[in-house]
């Protein structure tokens, strides 16, 4: 005997009702490592720059360039890593890197980070992985 399709509803509806969902599994949450700063005389390094780039997929001279806008200080790139011509508190690092990854790479739908970027014309647009959304991109960098 075939079962009803209510009957297959019902029994689908109460499997998923007992299925739990933990925030911070594998279950595509992302989380951005926090920069491991290191002071080199008036300098600041941000040491795991390739680790935090890799996360978030994104490129380094976008991190450097955007760090170098809003601290108002020269930057270079050596070794994978940022190094900004001034001594910055890991605090204030930390808020611009959360700055950063909320404008050029938080979806503003769905709040993922499973995102990429995409230039038309002269827009840049954050098209997200996961619900398909784009955005653009409202923050002028050079």
């Amino acid at each position: 005997m075939i079962p009803k399709y209510e009957d297959m509803l019902d029994e689908v509806y109460e499997k998923l009702s007992k299925i739990k969902v933990s925030h911070g599994s594998s279950l595509g949450l992302i989380s951005v490592p926090l920069p491991k700063v290191n002071y080199i005389g008036k300098w600041t390094s941000i040491e795991n720059t390739k680790n935090i780039l890799e996360v978030i997929n994104r490129d380094i001279t976008l991190l450097a360039l955007f760090f170098q806008k809003e601290f108002n200080v020269p930057s270079k790139i050596e070794d994978n890593k940022i190094i900004l011509q001034k001594k910055i508190d890991f605090e204030k690092i930390k808020d611009k890197l959360d700055k950063f990854v909320d404008i050029f790479v938080r979806c503003p739908v769905c709040k993922k980070l499973d995102t990429k970027i995409e230039k038309r014309e002269r827009i840049y647009y954050i098209k997200c992985m996961v619900c398909g959304a784009e955005s653009p991109i409202i923050y002028y960098i050079r």
